[in-house]
């Protein structure tokens, strides 16, 4: 797949429908950083930040699937390109996130 078509398929994604979709995207070779932050905040990245230290709302599904996104995107599967993302948190939300030691990489944009 192309990046452009990663990008429209995601932008029309129904999220209830499952992680088929999102796990092709990361999947990808054309997937990159920009595209994994993007995948991750969709999928409620934000909320998994508030719950994995309590293992509390989500579904086991969910963890699994957040989890494994949080380990590649932490081990460096995913390279920078000229794509970019914004990420969507307040400075509020990045600075408490920084006081629990979340890595730098889900708090600047790319």
């Amino acid at each position: 797949m192309t990046y452009e078509q990663m990008k429209n398929m995601l932008d029309n994604y129904n999220w209830d429908d499952g992680f088929k979709l999102p796990k092709r995207i990361i999947s990808d070779a054309n997937c990159d950083l920009a595209m994994a932050l993007e995948i991750f905040y969709l999928a409620d990245g934000y909320g998994y930040f508030q719950t994995f230290s309590h293992n509390t709302g989500g579904t086991k599904v969910w963890f699994c699937f957040i989890g494994k996104l949080c380990y590649d995107i932490e081990n460096g599967k995913y390279i920078k390109s000229e794509h970019h993302y914004t990420i969507p948190l307040s400075k509020v939300q990045r600075y408490q996130l920084r006081k629990k030691n979340i890595p730098e990489v889900y708090l600047a944009d790319v």
